[in-house]
């Protein structure tokens, strides 16, 4: 009876961290965003669905040094883009963006409570991706 509850425990901790490290390595399945037109507004909600181009913004995202302070920005930003998680075994979940690129920033939008500054390098990728996909 105790070898059976132990040999539980593990399986039940085994197949736990196996599901934890999977969803940890997982790259989103396609990244919603909008961009910040010149009249104020924003345009139409696009979708990239390129396995490639989503592991390439989502390690992007990895490299950022993030520190928990509001974004001291009030403008809206140059773009809103929410990176979309899909696990085999679990919900789907999401976490939005707002990217400011003069200011070389990237932040939570809703709310505003955490940021982290972006190199020259990053703010040209983001350009280059999110302005390619229009």
């Amino acid at each position: 009876m105790k070898r059976t509850l132990v040999g539980y425990v593990i399986c039940a901790g085994l197949l736990l961290g196996g599901c934890a490290s999977s969803e940890e390595n997982l790259d989103p399945s396609r990244i919603e965003y909008q961009t910040l037109k010149a009249s104020g507004d924003y345009g139409p909600i696009r979708t990239i669905t390129d396995a490639e181009t989503n592991a390439e913004l989502d390690r992007t995202t990895e490299e950022v040094e993030w520190e928990d302070q509001p974004v001291p920005i009030e403008r809206e930003p140059d773009v809103k883009a929410t990176f979309v998680y899909t696990p085999d075994d679990a919900p789907e979940r999401s976490l939005g963006f707002g990217i400011w690129f003069e200011e070389q920033i990237i932040g939570g939008i809703d709310p505003k409570d955490s940021r982290g500054e972006l190199t020259a390098d990053q703010v040209t990728l983001f350009k280059s991706i999110f302005d390619d996909q229009e």
